[in-house]
């Protein structure tokens, strides 16, 4: 296989993995010393990989849609940005809801003894939805308990503080693209490095 093709691979296994489960498969998707950044998880893979078991096993499925990865490569280091979308049936206020994410990952690859791994994935969030899963169902959201929720995450965050975890208000998200331009830029020079 050509390294595009490789790269592709590794990071849809990533992906595919995390939503089946598949803790082995995920982390060996990883170099040992990689790092992730996503709502839930900030540190090493190996804690994103524990994390994700034990999130799934708490919350039920994750289903999760991809689109086909824009890959750079240099040499033996590759950039990858893969548009996802995951969905989530939870309990909001007592009622079935429907939560939608949009996001772009970011990947840096490397292939190091002859095989492409991740050596670090950033979260940029996009947006989100929030539906009651039955129609014409309330969930009854409280609109002062959005305020100053960050509109690129916003429902993410307020479903979480509802399961009583406190989600960082300076994630990665597109209602701030300073922060993003910076992350690109780091992410270009580290490519080229």
């Amino acid at each position: 296989m050509d390294s595009v093709t490789e790269i592709s691979e590794v990071v849809l296994r990533e992906r595919q993995s995390r939503v089946r489960m598949l803790s082995d498969e995920l982390m060996a998707c990883f170099h040992e010393d990689a790092t992730v950044e996503t709502s839930w998880s900030q540190g090493s893979a190996a804690a994103f990989v524990a994390g994700a078991a034990t999130r799934s096993a708490d919350s039920g499925p994750i289903l999760n849609r991809v689109g086909p990865p824009v890959i750079r490569v240099s040499g033996r280091r590759g950039f990858v940005e893969l548009p996802s979308t995951t969905t989530r049936w939870i309990p909001v206020n007592g009622t079935e809801a429907v939560l939608v994410s949009f996001m772009r990952l970011l990947y840096r690859v490397e292939n190091r003894g002859g095989t492409w791994k991740i050596s670090s994935l950033h979260a940029v969030n996009e947006g989100d939805t929030l539906d009651p899963a039955v129609s014409g169902t309330s969930l009854g959201i409280d609109p002062d308990s959005l305020s100053g929720l960050r509109h690129s995450y916003r429902f993410l965050a307020y479903t979480r503080v509802l399961e009583g975890i406190e989600v960082s208000q300076d994630l990665y998200g597109i209602d701030r693209p300073e922060e993003l331009t910076a992350l690109y830029d780091d992410a270009a020079a580290w490519l080229e490095g």
